[in-house]
């Protein structure tokens, strides 16, 4: 059974309870007015109360014993009118409740082996009054009882007397005690605040300064007017502050000596550092315009080349196609419908012809978009940079994009949010290479969201274009909500030829041509997507010089 409790964590936890010497003088202050109110409210008032209270107890049982020894000697005498005397000395008596004369009989059983003691009220003021023979003191009334035994008769006195007046003495006694227990509690807050104010305080404050003055600041200083040891520390901690703040400028004047001589390293370092790199840069840019141009002029006449087969395949494959069908709607008629081999041996085999030559047809048609877009990879581009305003560019191609590819019919919505930049902020783009780039993402997006649309699933295709602006680039993200793309796609997303479209609809150049062509304006193109959700492509863009100043 493991201990209960470990004894070797106990002295790091209470290391951790610290307390300020403010916490201490005010626990040292509140556990001196609670012990002291808790003796005035408490202890106090029971000890009065209960003084009180024998006090009463004792001067009933004297007016009960005085009644019984009155009624003895009238008994004895056989002076009834003395009876009524004794009874009456005790009836002016404010706080009477009733006084009783009870006889007193002794009772035996049949064997005489047992007996009682019956009392009976042989006399009672206030007369008519129930008396309970067997009555006990309560917390509203003291009982007492004086017996008395005389020839003629023996039983006792029963008198009862209201507490009235002991429960209000308790009442105000706690009044007092309440109000001076008040009182001790205000005099111990002010002596705490006093002691707070002339200990606490100035501690507070000298290590408030420490910590400021350890995280630098060596302007602080503690203004102390006592004269005790508190103040000497304060005129110490000043004079520390003092010779810290000579020692700093000293360093400091050295460290702006040897910071002016760097500067002009770093100058040097810097302009060296930035040469190198427009030079690199450059030379990147003229082995890979070099690159294309040797492949642009060693495919170019292939490309012319390859288009002319494949006219010719595609051509032939439909005219096949058309033969076929004809040649099915001549089987299909007389006399020819009636004729079994034919039905059953060449129809079906015309049935596989008509198949196979779609897909050369289908096969056809695909190499040809990629030699096309092989063409159009190769063609020269412009070079000529235009600092166009982001937003008015991204609305107007969005607005030339509903019109052309009729959004309104599909039933996607299409949405702008373009961030709150001033009208100037520019880049410099190649505007027809960009809109290239804008229509081939918008594209892909509306494919993916008629995909999401034929799966049958409700909800609402969209997609959303934002524009967004940090302080040395411009964010353009277009986001779908279409089914996204699989986690194994995604290395392979920008690869030329590699598409997640079906032959007949893609050539798999779009996102290569697209990152091409934003690299070539020192930008950026990344995805993120969650798969079934939604997708958004992120085209990162420098500012023009002009924006940036």
């Amino acid at each position: 059974m493991p201990p209960l409790l470990n004894w070797s964590v106990l002295p790091a936890t209470f290391r951790l309870l610290r307390l300020t010497v403010k916490t201490k003088i005010w626990l040292t202050v509140t556990s001196i007015v609670l012990l002291f109110s808790f003796f005035v409210l408490f202890y106090l008032p029971a000890i009065q109360e209960r003084y009180l209270l024998n006090n009463f107890n004792k001067e009933v049982q004297n007016h009960a014993n005085t009644v019984a020894l009155g009624v003895k000697i009238a008994m004895t005498e056989q002076n009834f009118e003395g009876v009524q005397t004794a009874m009456d000395f005790v009836k002016q008596d404010p706080l009477l409740r009733f006084v009783s004369l009870l006889q007193t009989d002794t009772v035996w059983n049949a064997q005489r082996s047992a007996y009682h003691i019956k009392r009976t009220v042989f006399k009672t003021y206030p007369e008519g009054q129930a008396i309970a023979v067997e009555a006990t003191s309560n917390d509203t009334t003291v009982i007492k009882r004086a017996p008395f035994s005389t020839p003629m008769m023996s039983g006792e006195i029963l008198l009862a007397s209201s507490t009235r007046d002991i429960i209000q003495s308790r009442r105000q006694i706690r009044i007092t005690s309440l109000l001076f227990s008040f009182l001790v509690f205000s005099i111990g807050i002010v002596i705490g605040f006093g002691l707070a104010r002339n200990i606490s305080v100035p501690v507070l404050e000298l290590r408030d300064a420490a910590r400021r003055v350890g995280r630098g600041d060596l302007t602080q200083r503690v203004h102390s007017k006592s004269r005790d040891e508190i103040g000497e520390l304060g005129v110490a901690f000043n004079k520390m502050v003092t010779d810290l703040a000579l020692a700093r400028q000293e360093i400091e004047d050295r460290t702006r000596e040897l910071l002016l001589e760097k500067k002009k390293s770093d100058e040097l370092l810097a302009d060296l550092r930035q040469t190198l790199a427009d030079l690199k840069e450059t030379q990147e840019q003229l082995i890979r315009q070099e690159k294309l141009a040797s492949l642009g002029q060693l495919t170019k006449g292939l490309v012319d080349r390859l288009l002319n087969p494949l006219n010719y395949v595609s051509n032939f494959a439909a005219l096949a196609t058309e033969f076929v069908k004809e040649s099915q709607e001549l089987l299909a008629g007389a006399p020819y419908a009636t004729d079994t081999h034919l039905q059953t041996e060449v129809v079906p085999l015309l049935t596989m012809v008509e198949q196979n030559t779609q897909k050369i047809e289908e096969h056809g048609q695909s190499l040809t978009r990629i030699v096309r877009s092989m063409d159009k990879l190769l063609q020269a581009k412009s070079d000529v940079f235009i600092a166009t305003p982001v937003n008015s560019f991204v609305e107007a191609q969005l607005l030339t994009y509903r019109k052309e590819s009729q959004l309104a019919s599909t039933g996607i919505a299409l949405e702008f949010i373009q961030d709150g930049a001033p009208p100037t902020t520019c880049v410099s783009i190649l505007p027809a290479e960009m809109n290239l780039v804008l229509v081939n993402l918008l594209n892909n997006a509306v494919y993916s969201l008629q995909e999401k649309a034929q799966l049958g699933a409700p909800f609402e295709p969209r997609v959303v274009v934002t524009t967004s602006f940090a302080p040395e680039c411009v964010a353009i993200s277009i986001q779908d909500n279409g089914r996204g793309i699989a986690g194994g796609d995604l290395p392979q997303l920008f690869s030329p030829f590699f598409t997640t479209k079906p032959t007949s609809k893609g050539t798999g150049l779009g996102l290569f041509i697209s990152q091409d062509i934003i690299r070539t304006h020192k930008g950026s193109l990344a995805v993120e997507t969650e798969p079934e959700r939604w997708t958004r492509f992120i085209i990162t863009l420098p500012l023009a010089p002009a924006a940036l100043s």
